[in-house]
């Protein structure tokens, strides 16, 4: 009998206002680097390496990955899937730009809080 090896998924794409509506229910993880996430980052967002991810995080968890242009959270994203992770989204839209306005202005159409630089 041969047995049939599921495929992971891929990441599921996510807008910033079905971010909103669902991250209660989501892990949101920020991929950019740390002055990047001191700038600015959305409420409840956390900055984890991968070690920290595959020993911390059950591969059930929901999780919704950021950056600024999406490049590098894509990138995660798809490590995330191949590690085993089954529920990976990643936000689409950049961080700045006609969706989100500069770093310290997060997503203000989208309700997000804005940081307070020092």
């Amino acid at each position: 009998m041969t047995s049939i090896q599921k495929q992971p998924m891929n990441p599921v794409l996510l807008t910033p206002s079905q971010l909103k509506s669902r991250q209660n229910q989501l892990l949101v993880i920020d991929v950019r680097s740390g002055l990047e996430y001191w700038l600015g980052h959305i409420p409840g967002a956390q900055r984890l390496n991968k070690n920290r991810i595959l020993q911390e995080i059950p591969k059930d968890r929901a999780i919704a990955l950021t950056c600024l242009s999406g490049h590098r959270s894509v990138m995660a994203a798809q490590w995330l899937v191949s590690q085993g992770y089954r529920q990976v989204h990643n936000l689409q839209g950049e961080w700045h730009g006609n969706r989100w306005a500069t770093p310290c202005n997060v997503a203000i159409k989208h309700n997000f809080r804005p940081c307070t630089p020092a």
